[in-house]
This record gives C-alpha cells, structure tokens and sequence, in this order.
C-alpha cells in the first residue's frame, strides 16, 4: 500500500527525502523544549494553531512537506495516535514501518546500497579521495548498556543530523538560486547506523574496543 504523499511516479531520493522529514518531525517533538514537558516526555499537541501545536512542529523540522501528508503517514505507521479530542499523541519515538513490507525491504536496500557504494569507492580511490568512514565499536559491551548507548545516539546523533541538515539545505538553495544543472549536482549525505551484534566470541581482556578511522 503506498503511503500518503507518494504517487507512483516518487523516486528513490523523493521518497527518502519524505522519510527523513517524517523522522525529523518525531526527533523534534522528543527533544525540543516547546514541544515537551517539564519530564521531557512529548506534549499532546492541537492538530492546528499557534506553537505548540502540530501542524507548527511540522512547518519547523519538515521543511516542504505539508502537515497533513505527514499525520497521515505516522498515523499509518503507529507512531503518533489522533485522539477523540482532535489532538495527537506520539506514541514513538522512530519512523520506521518495521517487518518485511515493501517499503521496509526498499529502505533496506538504500542503506546497504548507499554503505557497500561508499566501501567500493574508498576501495578504489587514493587515500586523498576516499569518503569519509569511521567507526566507533566496542566489542564486548554488557547487554545492559545497549539501551543507554541507543538514548545517546538518538540524542546526540539526531542533533548532528539536524545541523548537518541544515547546511546541506542551504548549500542547495544557494546551488538552485544559482547556474547550477543537474550534471553539476550529486546525491551526498552522511548515514547513522547504530550497530548490535549477538554471537561473537569474547574478546580478550585487554582488548576493550576499537575506535579507528581511514
């Protein structure tokens, strides 16, 4: 089933655009000050108005992408609830569709494509052409500090993503203002991937964990 706001003619990069406004939006319903409470849980927001209220929240961390167009789709994915009082509730912090549905599987393939793309240039490149690529793993981390290691990427990724948003947003405006064409322009961006691995053998003590770029 397509989703709200796609048509049959999206691209990959339009729908992957949409994807990551719609994850922009609940990024900052979680973490803005005007759009949470004193606990820092999420407010339930008027579908219209003045700050806070939904449509406001959209128009500040979605850009182009009309309020209604993204209610729809989170609605369709259960991350935010409309109440019997008109207001919407987040119900999640993550856009995702979960399971193997199509539009999972296509997600899917982006992000392997877009990682093994990057692997494969840096591969064949000298060094002073190579994409950046960096890691920062540790090998034998207690079970019990995955969750907090996920609140810290969410947190402090999602505050990197939303700077870096914003100047990629203002280096296309200023190339579209401009002369640029098409065949000047390229498909660049930076991906977060928060990695969790079961099955591997122990590490030895004095091996704590690896932190290496190239």
């Amino acid at each position: 089933m397509r989703s709200s706001g796609e048509t049959a003619g999206d691209t990959v990069e339009e729908k992957e655009y949409q994807r990551n406004r719609l994850a922009r939006v609940l990024t900052g319903w979680f973490e803005d000050p005007a759009y949470t409470d004193k606990s820092g849980r999420p407010l339930v927001l008027r579908l219209e108005g003045p700050p806070p209220s939904f449509s406001e929240l959209a128009r500040a961390y979605s850009g182009d992408i009309y309020s209604g167009i993204i209610l729809d789709e989170l609605v369709r994915v259960g991350a935010v609830r409309i109440r019997s009082d008109q207001c919407v509730e987040a119900l999640s912090r993550r856009y995702t569709t979960g399971g193997a549905d199509p539009e999972s599987l296509r997600h899917a393939g982006i992000v392997a494509g877009d990682i093994l793309a990057t692997l494969e240039h840096n591969m064949t490149v000298s060094i002073d052409e190579r994409l950046f690529e960096d890691e920062s793993i540790a090998l034998n981390l207690p079970r019990e500090a995955v969750p907090m290691l996920a609140r810290l990427l969410e947190r402090r990724g999602a505050a990197f993503l939303d700077d870096l948003d914003g100047w990629l947003a203002e280096a296309e405006n200023k190339g579209q203002a401009g002369s640029t064409t098409p065949s000047d322009t390229v498909r660049a961006g930076v991906r977060l991937v928060m990695i969790v691995e079961d099955g591997r053998e122990t590490v030895p003590p004095g091996v704590v964990g690896e932190n290496k770029g190239t």
